[in-house]
């Protein structure tokens, strides 16, 4: 039988503990304390695959205790969910810089409890696993890389992606350079007004979606402890697991500014590209309407000029026929007048088409002029 991944549950109102007892039993293997200091001392006796935190306790709260734990080496890689009364900015972000890898408003539903428990573990399972692919030849090689072959991967990286043609393989050739680097990230992309964002190992993770989200626009670097943040014109670039040693955290930063410069010139290029794409495909739908409309003009002028002439060989027939003979009675006076009349009306008529395709015309030239002006 499968074993069932184990769940810490920490809140001081007993109540709530029974209600995620209820709620998560069946599918988890439970344990429950109602402090921080006893989840401290807890997962020193039984290390959980996941810990369920209240945020607002007695003595030693949720952000606090989260802290404690990311701040021991045995404890760090524990992935732990807020659970709270309230989710401002301010508490998220606090969250964040805690540690914490999501957040839960309280009163929760049982499929949104679910959904997030679900997501944290199977990113902790995704992450051991690439852990036990790592190869230690390659951990050897990656720590013994010189800074000079760090920044010739830097600048693969800036090569690879000026190539890029698509979102998709722009943030793919990210993950690949900052692989390399042994960093787990995640990338949030502005592009035609909306947000796009990645994950480095494709485990989708909401609130670190919305960390980035509210990071736009704040300051060029931010730091999170073990974490780093670069912002730029169009994107956020967030690494979640930095170094130790704060030399190479200077050196990291420097890379990281460079790259995310990088991908915001290809960005630029990109967006230029689309709007030249956009223009050529604008110019070719008008030329194609014009050279449609131009043709039924033609065609037009080519039926009225064909009626124009035979209403004049008409009229000119019978004025003949008429003005040869000399006694003309007054009803056959009457009825070639009205025929003359007649032959001017029709004749009027296809003057007043002619108008309305010079209309047409008009409204062609101007539809390509505020094309090219465009």
């Amino acid at each position: 039988m499968e074993k069932k991944a184990s769940i810490l549950c920490v809140d001081d109102e007993p109540v709530n503990l029974v209600i995620l007892e209820e709620l998560l039993q069946h599918e988890y293997a439970l344990n429950t304390v109602n402090s921080g200091e006893s989840c401290l001392q807890q997962v020193g006796i039984q290390r959980p695959d996941l810990i369920l935190l209240d945020v607002n306790m007695p003595e030693m709260n949720g952000l606090e205790t989260c802290e404690r734990l990311k701040a021991d080496t045995d404890t760090a890689e524990i992935p732990v969910i807020f659970v709270s009364a309230l989710a401002t900015h301010d508490e998220l972000m606090a969250g964040y810089e805690a540690g914490g890898d999501d957040y839960i408003t309280k009163p929760f539903s049982e499929d949104i409890l679910q959904k997030k428990v679900q997501l944290v573990l199977a990113s902790q399972l995704r992450k051991r696993e690439l852990e036990k692919l790592s190869d230690k030849a390659v951990e050897a090689l990656k720590r013994n890389l010189t800074n000079t072959e760090k920044l010739e991967m830097v600048v693969g990286f800036l090569h690879r992606c000026q190539r890029a043609s698509d979102l998709d393989e722009l943030a793919g050739y990210v993950f690949d350079c900052l692989r390399e680097f042994d960093l787990d990230s995640s990338l949030l992309i502005e592009a035609d007004g909306e947000n796009r964002v990645w994950f480095s190992d494709r485990i989708d993770r909401p609130m670190e979606g919305q960390i980035l989200e509210s990071l736009r626009g704040q300051d060029r670097v931010l730091s999170f402890g073990t974490r780093i943040a670069i912002n730029s014109d169009h994107n956020t670039l967030l690494v979640r697991n930095l170094p130790s040693d704060s030399e190479e955290i200077e050196r990291l930063r420097q890379y990281l500014v460079i790259m995310v410069e990088g991908m915001d010139t290809r960005l630029q290029a990109m967006q230029a590209q689309m709007q030249v794409n956009s223009r050529r495909e604008s110019l070719t739908r008008v030329v194609e309407a014009t050279r449609n409309q131009l043709g039924r003009i033609e065609h037009q002028h080519q039926r009225q000029a064909q009626a124009a002439a035979e209403i004049m060989a008409a009229l000119g027939d019978e004025l003949e026929r008429s003005l040869l003979r000399p006694d003309l009675t007054k009803q056959q006076e009457k009825a070639l007048l009205k025929f003359i009349e007649s032959s001017a009306s029709a004749i009027k008529s296809i003057f007043d088409e002619d108008r309305k395709l010079d209309d047409a015309f008009a409204a062609i030239i101007d539809d390509l002029s505020g094309t090219l002006e465009e």
